[in-house]
């Protein structure tokens, strides 16, 4: 659940006003990838044994700062789509 509400709020976050369709399509095919791909990579990783696990740990690795890479300055400026609530306001 909170993958689901995180990855959602950062596609909304970063897309443009003009794009947010565009955004929004390719965080479903994304999620529809992973469910593709996603077996067969632990599958595999599992037929290779200990050097499977370590090139997949690997992977994912990469692939999280990759992703931290390219959208940590786009998320500097941006709100989030819902706006921060404190105790006190209520």
């Amino acid at each position: 659940m909170p993958h689901a509400t995180v990855s959602w709020e950062l596609s909304v976050a970063l897309a443009p006003d003009a794009a947010l369709g565009s955004y929004l399509g390719v965080h479903g095919l994304a999620q529809s990838a992973q469910r593709s791909i996603g077996p067969l990579a632990v599958t595999t990783a599992i037929a290779n044994g200990p050097s499977g696990w370590t090139a997949f740990g690997a992977i994912i690795a990469v692939t999280c700062i990759i992703q931290h890479r390219l959208v940590r300055d786009r998320l500097a400026g941006t709100p989030l789509s819902v706006p921060p609530v404190t105790v006190s306001e209520h």
